[in-house]
């Protein structure tokens, strides 16, 4: 028997089999992190991608923010925001001029505590940090609609800044394309009503899915929102599994993005030419709560076979997330599950409250071609029974059950990074 090791939060977790069973385990290509992560984040601000840089945008006496991606995300945003503050500062533009905002989107705010772990003491004590809130209409300024329809709303020091620095991490996503770049503003530090637009109408939509950018509604969607704002730069990353910088990008949020996906694909890109009767993936490292792991739940879809089995182990300390998501998620799947074209005609009813994240629950319900068993903390036991989502406290004991139904010679595909494991499959 082979032991199978998976992260489990900041912990680890694991189950045995027989390594004739296992097709293949999708780890990503061992990188080496920057000896140096804060010499790499001022080296890229040098070297700006395919437009003016901040060495071009910065001048004394001008205002600056920088946004953050939150707690949801490991980028490490204390060497890089101290970077910025640098070279910031080296053109001009000193720290009383420059503030954080935290992206927090539709997420919770961060607590103090959490802030000066993100962002480091230093940068918390250097300049004001503020956490963007969604919902509270005085912080938030409404400019116009896109063309596909969403009111854009943005928050008011992004927008009053002469220039915007946004940080943020380059990974897949399953109906945004690709994380970073445009999506630091739009989730990021948006006002709900774009959020919810953004999210329930176009990510909705079958061409807004993983890996995909050009003609994805929801992520042009977030590109125009940026024709709104003055002077954007960003700074992107893509990290290893130990969430070192391995590769930094600098330039506009577009060109930042695209410029760093070839690097994240080279690391977790899989082709699997055999669906898998079983699926085991970690939701490392989002897992936080149950919507996070979507981001696992759903591209797990793509290797497993009709009617098999996916485990994900998911701490979910935070169970089903903020009160709204909580609500939503009651409403959506109980007493029942609907199918994808009922939940599809409840979304446009109006009769959901908060639909900002129905579009999620839509791609689970789509992607539903096996069934789900969680591996959480006990304490998210009674709302996955609430919700009917099967769930076991040991990935063992999900393992077991699986081949118990599935048989001993049931075919195993492990992934040890879902959320940022990106697959492509030429399996039927």
């Amino acid at each position: 028997m082979t032991v199978v090791h998976l992260p489990y939060g900041s912990d680890e977790i694991k189950f045995e089999v027989a390594q004739s069973r296992i097709i293949d385990t999708l780890l990503p290509r061992g990188v080496l992190g920057a000896e140096n992560p804060y010499h790499t984040a001022r080296e890229a601000l040098k070297h700006p991608v395919g437009c003016n840089g901040l060495s071009q945008l910065a001048r004394r006496g001008r205002t600056a923010v920088i946004v953050v991606d939150d707690y949801t995300r490991p980028t490490p945003a204390a060497m890089i925001s101290e970077a910025i503050l640098d070279e910031l500062n080296t053109h001009g533009i000193d720290d009383s001029h420059i503030s954080v905002i935290i992206a927090t989107g539709l997420h919770r705010q961060m607590s103090e505590e959490e802030q000066k772990v993100k962002l480091g003491l230093n940068v918390v004590r250097r300049v004001e940090v503020v956490c963007h809130d969604a919902w509270d209409d005085r912080q938030n300024k409404e400019l116009g609609r896109t063309s596909r329809g969403t009111p854009v709303w943005v928050n008011r020091r992004v927008l009053e800044a002469d220039l915007r620095i946004t940080v943020g991490l380059i990974i897949g996503h399953f109906t945004a394309g690709y994380g970073a770049g445009p999506k630091t503003i739009l989730p990021g530090v948006s006002g709900y009503r774009t959020i919810f637009h953004n999210h329930a109408i176009l990510q909705a939509q079958p061409s807004a899915r993983i890996g995909i950018t050009k003609g994805n509604p929801a992520w042009e969607d977030m590109v125009e929102v940026l024709e709104f704002l003055g002077p954007t730069l960003a700074l992107n990353v893509v990290l290893n599994t130990k969430n070192e910088i391995v590769g930094a990008f600098h330039g506009s949020p577009v060109a930042a993005q695209e410029a760093g996906m070839d690097l994240y694909r080279s690391i977790y890109a899989f082709k699997v030419e055999e669906r898998a009767d079983i699926v085991v993936a970690s939701a490392n490292p989002e897992h936080a709560y149950f919507d996070q792991c979507l981001k696992t739940i759903i591209p797990a879809s793509i290797f497993t076979k009709d009617r098999g089995i996916r485990i994900i182990a998911s701490p979910c300390r935070e169970h089903l997330g903020p009160s709204f998501l909580r609500e939503l998620y009651y409403d959506s799947l109980t007493p029942s599950w609907p199918t994808a074209e009922e939940y599809e005609r409840l979304m446009r009813s109006g009769k959901l409250k908060d639909v900002g994240d129905a579009a999620g629950i839509l791609k689970l319900l789509q992607s539903n071609n096996s069934d789900l068993i969680m591996v959480s903390d006990s304490s998210f036991d009674l709302d996955l029974t609430n919700l009917g989502i099967g769930h076991k406290n040991s990935v063992q004991d999900a393992f077991d059950e699986a081949t118990g139904r599935l048989g001993a010679d049931s075919r195993v595909l492990i992934i040890p990074y879902g959320p940022i494991t990106l697959p492509i499959t030429s399996c039927g």
